[in-house]
């Protein structure tokens, strides 16, 4: 069976880090909206790869950082 190129592969821990920090010097808004289209990706019907996963799961620890509900 063949591997789909690199959009199975996830994050390094490093580029999560560099993800973080990134969407933490954004405004608000900003990382709302970044949540937003990362969850669309994120669909049952679309069979979200490892990557936009990692994304939504980025951006939902730093809103609930910032105390977002």
């Amino acid at each position: 069976m063949a591997r789909r190129p690199e959009e199975n592969d996830s994050f390094s821990e490093s580029q999560i880090a560099e993800l973080r920090r990134n969407l933490s010097l954004l405004s608000g808004p900003s990382v709302i909206d970044f949540y937003r289209e990362a969850y669309r990706e994120c669909a049952i019907e679309r069979k979200p790869c490892a990557k936009a996963i990692q994304r939504l799961v980025t951006a939902w620890k730093v809103l609930r950082r910032w105390g977002w509900k």
